[in-house]
């Protein structure tokens, strides 16, 4: 029994991810980032909505383009330091905020613990969605307005060895961010 809760709960957290983290299915081809909107960009790519995802945003590496779906018009994933994840996606204007709450409510609905973090952590939504290791994996999602667009900004990291990196991280995002208006 306690098996198959930790299969359900990995398949409800595995349905929770960004849109783009979920593993190809063998022989699945992603669409060529021409077809998904993206164009070459001067140190990286810029989406025809405008965003623009640069080859490395501070100490992260720009590792795959995101096509637009239904909630989420583009975006990229990035890796860090020892596999920090980043997700950086553009929404919809006025649309960030309640992203965000969707996040919260999803990741409470799958019965992750949502935390109190200090730092730049403090200001995004954080759940300990792993605990069972001497180290425990936590989600932050922050949400950013814009002029002309809202973003977010996921971060997948592990506490408390890389809970240093968040405000680094955050701090580089946000620079990126604030050239896209």
């Amino acid at each position: 029994m306690a098996r198959r809760l930790q299969i359900l709960l990995l398949l409800v957290a595995a349905s929770l991810l960004p849109h783009g983290l979920m593993p190809e299915p063998a022989g699945a081809q992603v669409p060529p980032e021409q077809d998904a909107g993206w164009q070459s960009d001067v140190g990286g790519l810029r989406h025809f909505t405008g965003l623009r995802c640069p080859d490395m945003i501070g100490s992260f590496n720009r590792i795959k383009v995101i096509q637009g779906d239904a909630v989420s018009l583009a975006g990229c994933i990035y890796t860090g330091r020892d596999g920090i994840t980043a997700v950086l996606r553009n929404h919809l204007e006025t649309t960030g905020r309640r992203e965000a709450l969707t996040f919260s409510r999803s990741y409470k609905a799958a019965g992750f613990e949502p935390i109190k973090l200090s730092g730049a952590a403090a200001s995004g939504t954080s759940f300990r969605t792993r605990s069972w290791t001497p180290t425990s994996l936590c989600e932050t999602l922050w949400y950013f307005s814009g002029d002309q667009a809202d973003y977010t900004l996921w971060l997948s990291y592990t506490l408390p060895t890389q809970e240093i990196e968040v405000g680094p991280a955050v701090a580089a995002f946000t620079r990126a961010l604030a050239s896209q208006n």
